[in-house]
């Protein structure tokens, strides 16, 4: 068994115990998650400089109001995915994002394909409900 320590998205932190092979899991979905927040800081802090010094970098064929929405349905969908439980979540990501198949999660998690199929299911019908 494994502890990790989970950030809830209203910032508070926990330990949880869990499987060796979850915990590898959800160390490389942080990771993935820590990269690309890390990549979004410096593309802003790059559009910063420009913007100081004075070029003028907007798109005049983009739609401020539509870059919004998908700005915040972004935001939303992260906050959906951390009321999801930890296993649903990474087995969510895992099929969705990591393009795995059921068979490849378990393998990968120490699960059975119908249980992984169950945390599938379950999260997406999560979702749903909490999107709507």
């Amino acid at each position: 068994m494994a502890v990790i320590k989970y950030r809830f998205w209203d910032g508070h932190h926990e330990e949880i115990e869990v499987t060796e092979e979850f915990a590898v899991a959800y160390a490389e979905m942080e990771r993935s998650e820590h990269l690309t927040e890390r990549k979004e800081t410096r593309r802003h802090q790059s559009l910063d400089k420009s913007l100081e010094h004075g070029f003028d970098i907007a798109d005049p064929h983009e739609n401020i109001a539509e870059r919004i929405e998908r700005r915040e349905l972004s935001e939303e969908i992260r906050k959906a995915l951390h009321k999801l439980t930890d296993k649903q979540r990474i087995v969510f990501l895992l099929y969705v994002v990591d393009e795995l198949n059921y068979r490849e999660i378990g393998e990968k998690l120490g699960l059975g394909t119908y249980t992984v199929r169950d945390y599938f299911y379950n999260a997406v019908k999560k979702l749903k409900n909490i999107l709507q």
